[in-house]
Order: structure tokens, then sequence, then C-alpha cells
């Protein structure tokens, strides 16, 4: 109770949402790989990501499975069918530990929409997270897969260590199984990185893999 407090804090600290809706909202711990959203489901909580990262995929008829985002805290998690009125678009799941602010739409769906404050937020993080998801989708189309590999890994390592399904990356940033595999042995070759276990990497030469990864995928 007492971290919820702190957390609606920061909320209002952040002028994000007004003191009325504060105690709307409740506290969400998700754990690595755990799904925050599942793509086709109906939206009942519109979240606010606290601390963590969390990754945004979109799986299409055919089951190819495209990046379009990696966010940091402070993002609101469901804006886009809170604002329509539709079924969740895309996964949503985190990377590492997430801690969230969550709201029930059926409740506080007036309240929110009505609150100066809170779609002000909306509006600024919303525009950016799609000037961003058309970033990411550029450079899985344009660049080499050693850049698109390095960025990836950069942005989803926690304290350095980057545990993946590998298979799954590869739709992710649009290469093949193949290629992800031989570009990830170059890696290690270098020092970049170094296989601890199965699917399981830790980076061992930060600034290398940054120098590759820089200007890529946008959190």
């Amino acid at each position: 109770m007492e971290n919820l407090q702190l957390y609606l804090e920061k909320l209002k600290q952040e002028h994000m949402i007004s003191e009325e809706l504060l105690p709307c909202f409740q506290f969400y711990q998700f754990h690595k790989g755990d799904f925050i959203l599942h793509q086709g489901q109906q939206l009942e909580i519109l979240y606010i990501l606290i601390d963590g990262k969390i990754k945004t995929c979109h799986t299409t008829s055919n089951g190819i499975i495209s990046l379009l985002a990696i966010c940091q805290s402070m993002s609101v998690i469901g804006e886009i069918e809170f604002l329509n009125h539709q079924d969740v678009i895309n996964d949503i799941y985190a990377i590492d530990e997430c801690l969230c602010l969550g709201i029930s739409i059926k409740n506080y769906e007036h309240l929110l929409l009505n609150d100066l404050s809170f779609m002000r937020y909306l509006a600024t993080t919303t525009s950016q997270k799609l000037y961003n998801a058309n970033q990411n989708s550029s450079i899985s189309k344009n660049y080499p897969v050693e850049n698109r590999l390095a960025s990836y890994l950069i942005a989803c390592a926690e304290n350095k260590i980057i545990q993946e399904n590998f298979v799954q990356v590869a739709e992710m940033i649009g290469c093949s199984y193949r290629q992800l595999q031989r570009v990830l042995n170059d890696f290690c070759e270098k020092k970049y990185i170094q296989k601890t276990k199965r699917s399981q990497f830790l980076i061992i030469h930060y600034d290398a893999l940054s120098k590759l990864g820089q200007d890529l995928y946008y959190i």
C-alpha cells in the first residue's frame, strides 16, 4: 500500500492525471515474459507503466511477428484501444519486472476522457509512440541484420543479460533464424557478447554493440 501511494504521487508530480482520479488506480506487477495485453482481447484496464520495459509486437494473419516498439517507464498501455473503443491490436508483454498502475475503463472511462491533464499527456505520448513505431518499422526493412540485432539486444538487455526466444526475435526484426544465428556467432567471436546458456547471452562489449545499434530501435 505504501508503494502504491508513492507511485500515485509520481503521477501527480508528472502532471499526468488529476488528483480526483488518483484513488481510482490499482497496483499491478508483471514478471519478465508475462503478457500485459493479448492481441484480440477486449481492453478492460488502462495501464500506466511505472517501472520496467515492455515490448509491443503484432502478429499478422499468416503468423509473422513484427516488433513495433519497446517502451520504458511512464508509458500508457492500451491508449489506442481506449480512444477508439476497439479490441487490443498488439501483444504487449514485459521484458523485465514491470510495475504498473491500472484503472478500470468500465468504471472510469468518462472521468478519464474529461481529465484535461491525462488527455494532454496521452496526446503527447501517443504521438511519440507512433513516431517511434514508424522509425522501427523502417529500420526492420532497411538496415542490415547486424545493426538490427545489436540495437535489439541493447534495448532488451536486463543487467546486460539477454534471454530470448531467438526464433521469435528473428521474425520480429525481419530476418531468417539462420541469419540471426550467423550474426550471434559473429558477435561471440568478436567478444561483443558471450553465450552463458541456451538462449541466453551476456553483453561484454557494450560500447561496440551500442555503436552498431545507435539511432536504431527507438524506446
